[in-house]
């Protein structure tokens, strides 16, 4: 506490603007609802996640550090989030058209922290999450196209791993030798009682509304309880990341807010789920191999789990001005019933280097998500995209 404590008479204060900015024209085919047709996309067929960094760092003296980083989310801008859709409508009053949701800016990584040289770096907010970091060790495509993390919400990696939580507390501590171990904590909440009263329209501050009610903010925001730990080591051309995910039960999942149309509430209860989770990498001078392997429950399980099994297998080949990659993620997910179903992703990507912060690539992905195609379902059936795409950061 003594060596935190310490503060510099000339302490200064370096504010610093960095970001990726990453579009790709891609083409969607297959058999999947939805998945025809082409666009300019900075999501699906993209090879990185665009942001807009900003960082605060105090240098505060003897090795100690302060600092604030906030993660904008330039994405909404660009697929017109404050535009009007209609050919959207309400599902209870047809003549009314949705606005688009997002306005802004959308949030990404974001956290306050101070860091000790000897000790490490804790950080409050919503930083990234241990299992997002153990995905890139075992993904050289990241979390873009054909790298299995999300091939649509809450599918694959992304029903396993968060990429962060909201109101989180995580700690890194100094490596030694190598080796370093981190946590994650999200206290939750979980205001089932106000929720449930609120069904009736009888609870504290809601107002029946139809058949459903608004209910006025709660202090404490409706989230879900998770404990992260987990365990890395980083030396010469091994990397190595363990991380082992548990994240409690939780009523009436989808928020006080009101799950359907008529802004009425559905009992949604998920269950408590624990996910473990290794990866690495091995770099052999221009090749480099991926390694990726979890076994535990669905995070969105509900009522009883379903237990989820995964492999990642990847490799990538640096020339200097080329480098080509090829990745492959299967999942197997068995339900209380004994009913089995098989995921897989299959993405490449060839990149070509105009500069060390900018080349342009092409992407391809096939996910199959192991069902037959639904007529209104965007996921079953299989998808393929073909992209070509521009990033650069800065």
């Amino acid at each position: 506490m003594a060596t935190l404590a310490s503060v510099s008479a000339f302490a200064q204060t370096t504010v610093t603007l960095s970001g990726n900015l990453d579009f790709a024209a891609a083409n969607f085919a297959g058999s999947q609802t939805g998945a025809k047709g082409s666009t300019i996309t900075t999501t699906s067929g993209v090879s990185s996640t665009s942001v807009i960094n900003l960082d605060a760092i105090e240098d505060i003296g003897g090795g100690n550090k302060v600092q604030v980083h906030y993660g904008l989310d330039p994405r909404t801008l660009a697929n017109d989030a404050f535009a009007v859709n209609n050919n959207q409508i309400n599902s209870t009053t047809a003549a009314s058209p949705i606005a688009g949701t997002n306005t802004g800016l959308s949030r990404d990584e974001l956290y306050v922290s101070i860091e000790s040289a000897s000790l490490g770096k804790l950080m409050l907010g919503a930083p990234n999450s241990l299992g997002l970091d153990t995905h890139g060790v075992a993904s050289p495509l990241g979390t873009g196209v054909g790298s299995g993390f999300a091939p649509a919400s809450k599918t694959m990696t992304s029903a396993i791993v968060f990429a962060r939580y909201d109101r989180s507390v995580r700690f890194n501590s100094a490596a030694m030798n190598g080796f370093s171990v981190q946590a994650n904590y999200a206290p939750g909440a979980d205001n089932a009682g106000l929720r449930s009263a609120a069904v009736s329209g009888t609870a504290t501050g809601a107002t029946a509304v139809g058949a459903g009610v608004a209910n006025a903010a709660l202090q404490m925001p409706n989230n879900r309880k998770v404990t992260e730990v987990g365990f890395s080591y980083a030396n010469g051309p091994l990397n190595v990341r363990f991380t082992n995910i548990s994240q409690g039960a939780q009523t009436y999942s989808t928020g006080w807010y009101g799950a359907n149309g008529d802004g009425s509430l559905t009992a949604i209860n998920l269950v408590s789920t624990k996910n473990n989770l290794i990866s690495a990498n091995y770099n052999l001078g221009a090749a480099t191999l991926y390694y990726g392997y979890t076994n535990g429950d669905l995070m969105t399980s509900t009522d009883s789990s379903t237990k989820a099994v995964s492999t990642r297998m990847a490799g990538k080949y640096d020339m200097g001005q080329v480098v080509l990659t090829i990745q492959r993620t299967a999942q197997r997910e068995t339900t209380s019933a004994n009913v089995i179903t098989d995921r897989s992703v299959t993405g490449m990507r060839a990149d070509y280097v105009l500069s060390k912060t900018s080349k342009v690539y092409a992407g391809y992905e096939n996910w199959n998500t192991g069902k037959l195609a639904v007529a209104t379902d965007t996921t079953t059936g299989d998808r393929k995209i073909t992209s070509v795409g521009l990033q650069k950061s800065f």
